[in-house]
């Protein structure tokens, strides 16, 4: 075969692999998505460069599929990015790849704190509700960590309920997350205010969280809070000395 043959072929398949690639389906997403995390695409439509996947929140066994789709647009001026939108959003999310990593925007998340019982099945008994907050500042993922104490993620639940108990609201509630040591991050729990008192602290490392925490009624609370709180109490895991312990792995 000659140079020219040979330059001729390999000049078909980039192009062909271009135009492959340029109408490869959305669904593709949906097999190499690890299938342990917490967030899976149930359906998707157009092609990876641009449509619309619906979305489920939970563990595998217990997620829980999102009504309205998340939007993507992948673009390359100035430099490759891909752009993601969706109701909850307060604005699009930028995904910037480059040699070294993942740049992602900064940007906040609102949603109903439902969603919370996907997450394990104590929070799912008790029916949470309320708003959820989730809000994280520009970072990069990549090999280089952050330095320790930088805060990667604050999530607040406000005006907390559960269909467990008659005291409305619970309270305030806010979890903060930090780069730890290494690939590790680290996670607290604190109340803002409210008649239950919901506290610990935990690891995140390798997708395997580690929580240990507390919850308990105010003790200035009058007994008929305490009387109202007792079943929720119970649900959410044993007791010791009137406070119940907390503990998720």
């Amino acid at each position: 075969m000659s140079h020219r043959v040979l330059l001729y072929v390999v000049g078909f398949l980039v192009v062909a692999g271009c135009a492959a690639l340029a109408v490869l389906p959305a669904r593709w997403i949906m097999a190499v998505l690890p299938s342990d995390l917490p967030i899976a695409v149930v359906n998707a439509t157009g092609t990876i460069w641009s449509g619309t996947a619906t979305i489920a929140l939970g563990t595998p066994e217990r997620r829980r599929s999102v009504i309205e789709p998340v939007h993507w647009q992948f673009s390359f001026s100035p430099g490759p990015r891909l752009q993601l939108s969706h109701p909850w959003l307060g604005g699009p999310v930028t995904l910037s790849p480059n040699w070294r990593g993942i740049g992602i925007s900064a940007q906040r998340l609102q949603l109903p704190a439902a969603v919370l019982g996907a997450l394990d099945a104590r929070i799912a008994a008790v029916s949470p509700g309320g708003e959820l907050s989730v809000k994280w500042p520009a970072t990069f993922i990549g090999p280089i960590s952050h330095a320790p104490g930088t805060e990667l993620l604050n999530a607040e639940w406000r005006n907390a309920v559960s269909a467990m108990a008659s005291v409305r609201p619970l309270g305030d509630y806010a979890i903060t997350v930090q780069q730890g040591a290494a690939d590790q991050a680290t996670l607290m729990l604190n109340t803002k205010q409210g008649p239950l008192m919901l506290n610990g602290s935990g690891t995140l490392s390798n997708r395997q969280l580690q929580f240990d925490g507390t919850a308990q009624v105010e003790p200035s609370a009058k007994a008929g809070t305490h009387a109202a709180l007792r079943d929720l109490l119970a649900m959410l895991g044993p007791s010791q000395n009137n406070v119940t312990l907390l503990r998720f792995r």
